[in-house]
């Protein structure tokens, strides 16, 4: 996994270590996530991909693209980065992960549930749940619905939410995957 953090695809692009390990790992799956906090458009973003692109087909691992929330209290710029992100996933055929429309959901059915960080950026407990419910579901071809809201790894706690959260959220990731625009690259 190459995540380091508050970096965009440009980034990604020109660090010898993301290439090397996108072309030299046996993955299952190449999940790419761009940065939108700020948001520098579409043609940055397929700018972006196309310098990934030929380490992308290298790999040869199903690529998916995550359709990534905005910054808290910035809603109005959701539309273009959703726009951008299904554009590129539709013209490259690559899959999407709409994390942005649990977001939303989940935002309106459900604003008890924080799934910002204090920093309005990044993902709480809660949301990085949500996004994993939408991984959850894409890659298994299932609901993540029924699965636990406690998960642990290495003998720690990493998220443990309250059963009807989890279940709230599980949900809306479900019915994000059933309603998106674009389906396919997902094997």
């Amino acid at each position: 996994m190459v995540a380091p953090d508050g970096r965009p695809l440009s980034w990604h692009v020109k660090e010898p270590t993301t290439r090397l390990a996108i072309r030299m790992h046996p993955w299952d799956r190449i999940v790419l996530q761009q940065q939108t906090h700020p948001f520098a458009g579409y043609d940055a973003l397929a700018e972006d991909f196309a310098g990934l692109e030929p380490h992308l087909r290298f790999a040869g691992a199903p690529v998916t693209l995550c359709m990534v929330w905005c910054r808290k209290g910035q809603a109005e710029l959701q539309p273009e980065i959703d726009a951008a992100a299904i554009r590129l996933a539709r013209e490259q055929r690559i899959a999407l992960a709409p994390v942005s429309r649990a977001w939303h959901r989940i935002q309106a059915d459900r604003p008890e549930i924080e799934l910002y960080q204090p920093d309005g950026s990044h993902a709480s407990p809660a949301g990085s749940y949500l996004a994993a419910c939408i991984y959850f579901g894409l890659f298994m071809h299932r609901s993540p619905e029924g699965q636990d809201a406690r998960i642990q790894a290495g003998g720690m706690t990493l998220v443990d939410l309250p059963p009807d959260a989890a279940g709230a959220l599980q949900e809306a990731a479900w019915q994000a995957l059933q309603s998106q625009p674009v389906r396919q690259g997902v094997a």
